[in-house]
């Protein structure tokens, strides 16, 4: 093959199911068969199930290729190479093989990892250093909080703005899990902590405003005294009921400490008779007219400067709590860096910040010398790069990986080359940092990069999955208004819309699409969406027909919810993704029950839960005594694995032996027992490694935290519905899918977030956003707001599209039935305004098939 072959720069846009995983192997192959050596090419995704799966396609494409004449065609024309033949096929397999040492296919963590491993003082990484696992950062991560709460016990303003920070979330979402709430908390800030440039301290009101948000704020007390007398004056003939109702609503305002959140009453008092502009230009403070409160030139002046000043306490209290979360934050990073990376034990996001602090700006001679190092270091100079997903990097990863790529895009010699692929309406994790804007950024600044003709046809969906994504999808614009859509939202779905086609050899295969917006049944204890997913479930009866099976919720608590629901019906479930094998399952719940009830005998609500487990019935635990003192002494003598292990036998024992396992009943307790023992595997899995690890011989509740923190990425699971997150879902394709939870609006506002600013680049301040009817009053936080608000909507929009996409065959959605007039805004009135009552489409009876 010529070797003086050019490669564009190019940018393609593919739709979900269209096959680009196809399209990167193919261009590997091109590459490879203009004699670019393997160990030159980069290809990154972000998953290790994604990098696994390129890998394997691009193997058995070429295998396929060397043994099969219409493979080799098929593989011909995909690369515009008609004189292919088998030996040239081979002779790449062979060369893949020989280079298998120095691939560049692999995650994005992976070669940063890389670069740190061969690179780590000059990367500003200890020497040696390990990769910690998701178990062993959280157990580091509630270490570190725990110190930092010690040091800052003497009631320090940043342990004070710490626990109101996690008071105002409970209050806000109904959170009950406080320690969690400030686990999730403590995460989030601390990497907002690390995106933010040294000596920049969140909450520095002289680095946001140029000048004082509210100018004409005064003193609180003076305020509220002269619209007091104001009103009064200009309203002499208000009834006293009015004055009282003014004078105690005002007392109200008096009585409000510095940096005390405002009441649910005063709160109302101040949207609905401060801030708000009546169409009568009266206030109404009782029905009768002597009631109502003329807002005269004066009163409106008085209540502007009430209001101004009521808005900058507030906004004063915010910038004072984030100001104390920035020094909490800043404790905790050094009990951490303590803790954690001064013991050598590194997470993936430390590596990708340190190395982009490194990477800086790609022009300056700094990072020019550190890129020459690395491609020193690691020995391997990558002259071809590929991106999966270019959706999901972020600002941070693209600073790495422009230092590299930046060289490529400015060699005017076209023998090197930069290939991105992905999607923007699949970008779905900006919580953790992606930024789909780059999609389109990074084309729009390098005048050498094309965009690809954009792939439009599903190579994984039946016409009917296709009819519903387009209906629903297509015209966006249609139902913004009703949906409050902002225009942002609206402009960034619109660009990264095209309609989508089933491939024409799948356009005949029977499928099945609809939408069941569910009633709720008064008599029922189970929510409507819950009970329809059983009925779903039940009507196609996917495990006895070999049908492969996912249910895609929003939100983990729905996950685990539907999942103890579903099992309680008998159903054998798998809760998929990163999920741990002691909550996801009876026999799971069953061994922890009986642990602590070991540990603890006085624990009377685990040992009422183990009792009332049937898998725990073989045990002997109604004998409580006598076994706990037969646990201790096997975990003393044996170790926790052997004893868990003798449990679960005990326990798949009496399943399969027992009386009831005899009734010819589908939803009896052997139906479960495939799932029962490969989860019990698991578990004792996870207690061997313990046993092994556990040097100080720590005890039943060390063992308990240990399992309850670990994180196991399940592979698929056969021989249960699989139940996830949507988030989980991405990548993936079932069989058969039922949606449900879209109608579950994730956050509700944008109070409490903190943001850095002005931009997503180069940010030099940080701000805890105020309440909307704060910073509606101001200019920048009206904006910020804006932002934030179409980010939450975009990601919606982008959530319902990747959970709609993976059905292969037949797609089910569910979710509460609404009123014609609803005005309700989530996407459960989405469907309503896009699909007709009771939708379907393709044969109702697709299963039997």
């Amino acid at each position: 093959m010529s070797n003086e072959r050019q490669f564009q720069h190019e940018m393609l846009v593919a739709n979900a199911g269209s096959g680009k995983t196809y399209a990167l192997t193919t261009r590997i192959i091109r590459l490879l068969l203009a004699d670019v050596a393997i160990d030159r090419i980069a290809a990154l995704t972000f998953t290790r199930k994604s990098a696994g799966e390129f890998l394997d396609e691009l193997l058995i494409r070429l295998a396929e290729a060397a043994t099969s004449e219409a493979k080799l065609k098929a593989l011909a024309r995909a690369t515009e190479q008609p004189a292919l033949t088998p030996e040239d096929c081979s002779r790449l397999l062979r060369h893949i093989i020989e280079h298998f040492g120095r691939l560049g296919l692999g995650t994005i963590d992976s070669f940063f990892a890389r670069i740190a491993r061969q690179f780590p003082l000059e990367s500003g990484l200890p020497e040696e250093f390990a990769i910690a696992d998701n178990a062993s950062l959280a157990s580091a991560r509630d270490r570190a909080l725990a110190t930092s709460f010690t040091r800052g016990a003497s009631g320090s303003e940043g342990l004070t703005a710490m626990i109101d920070q996690c008071r105002q979330i409970t209050r806000r979402q109904g959170e009950r899990n406080v320690f969690g709430t400030l686990l999730r908390q403590i995460e989030s800030l601390h990497q907002r902590y690390l995106e933010t440039p040294h000596g920049c301290i969140w909450g520095d009101g002289r680095a946001i405003w140029s000048k004082p948000p509210f100018p004409q704020a005064t003193d609180l007390p003076s305020a509220i005294e002269d619209f007091e007398r104001t009103a009064l004056a200009e309203n002499p003939e208000l009834s006293e009921e009015a004055v009282a109702i003014l004078k105690d609503n005002l007392d109200a305002l008096r009585a409000i400490e510095p940096g005390q959140a405002w009441s649910k009453d005063t709160q109302k008092f101040i949207e609905q008779k401060i801030s708000s502009e009546p169409k009568t230009n009266q206030l109404r403070l009782t029905r009768k007219k002597t009631g109502w409160l003329e807002l005269t030139d004066a009163v409106r002046s008085a209540r502007k400067v009430l209001l101004d000043s009521l808005y900058a306490d507030a906004l004063e209290q915010s910038l004072e709590r984030a100001r104390g979360l920035y020094h909490f934050v800043e404790q905790y990073e050094s009990v951490y860096a303590e803790l954690v990376r001064n013991a050598g034990l590194i997470s993936f996001a430390d590596i990708t910040t340190v190395l982009a602090e490194r990477a800086g700006d790609a022009d300056t001679l700094d990072a020019l010398d550190w890129r020459t190092q690395v491609a020193y270091r690691i020995d391997q100079r990558f002259d071809h790069w590929l991106l999966d997903e270019f959706q999901d990097t972020s600002r941070t990863q693209w600073a790495i990986l422009k230092a590299f790529i930046e060289e490529v895009l400015m060699d005017d010699a076209a023998r090197r080359s930069f290939f991105y692929v992905g999607d923007t309406k699949q970008a779905i994790y900006g919580w953790r940092g992606g930024e789909a804007e780059l999609f389109r950024e990074i084309s729009d600044y390098y005048d050498s990069i094309t965009e690809a003709p954009p792939l439009t046809d599903s190579w994984r969906s039946t016409q009917p999955v296709i009819e519903m994504v387009n209906q629903v999808f297509a015209e966006v614009d249609t139902v913004a208004s009703e949906l409050k859509l902002p225009q942002a939202t609206v402009a960034k779905w619109q660009l990264g819309w095209n309609e989508h086609h089933v491939a024409e050899p799948i356009r005949e295969r029977v499928g099945y699409g609809a939408w069941h917006a569910v009633e709720d049944d008064p008599e029922s204890e189970y929510p409507p969406q819950h009970e329809e997913v059983l009925r779903i479930l039940e009507e196609v009866d996917p495990l006895e027909r070999g049908i492969e099976c996912a249910v895609l919720l929003r939100k983990n608590d729905d996950v685990a919810a539907l999942a103890a629901y579903l099992q309680s019906k008998g159903l054998p479930v798998a809760v998929e993704g990163k999920s741990n094998p002691c909550t996801d399952n009876l026999l799971g719940s069953a061994v922890l029950a009986a642990l602590r009830t070991v540990a603890h005998p006085g624990d009377t609500l685990a040992a009422a839960v183990a009792r009332g487990l049937p898998c725990a019935k073989s045990w002997g635990i109604d004998n409580l005594d006598t076994f706990r003192e037969q646990s201790l002494q096997s975990i003393a003598e044996d170790g926790f694995a052997p004893t868990i292990q003798k449990w679960i036998e005990l326990a798949l024992e009496h399943a399969t032996s027992s009386p009831e396992s005899r009734i010819p009943h589908p939803r009896s307790q052997i139906s479960n027992e495939p799932f029962l023992r490969e989860r019990g595997e698991t578990l004792v899995s996870a207690a061997e490694a313990f046993d092994i690890g556990n040097a100080n011989r720590e005890g039943i509740d060390a063992f308990i935290a240990h399992i309850e923190s670990l994180e196991i990425q399940e592979a698929e699971s056969t021989g249960a519905i699989r139940i996830m997150t949507v988030h989980q879902a991405k990548g993936l394709g079932f069989d058969m899918v039922v949606v449900g939870g879209l109608d579950r609006s994730g956050r509700s506002g944008t109070a409490d977030e903190l943001v850095l600013g002005p931009g997503k680049e180069n940010p030099h301040w940080g701000l805890l956003m105020p309440r909307k009817d704060i910073a509606e009053q101001d200019p920048l936080l009206r904006a910020l707001n804006e932002r934030i608000t179409a980010e939450a909507k975009t990601n919606e929009l982008c959530s319902a599209y990747v959970a709609l996409t993976r059905a292969k065959r037949a797609v089910y959605v569910v979710s509460d039935a609404l009123e014609d007039k609803s005005k309700a805004s989530h996407f459960g009135r989405h469907l309503q305004l896009t699909l007709e009552e009771n939708w379907e489409r393709g044969d109702r009876e697709w299963f039997k098939l």
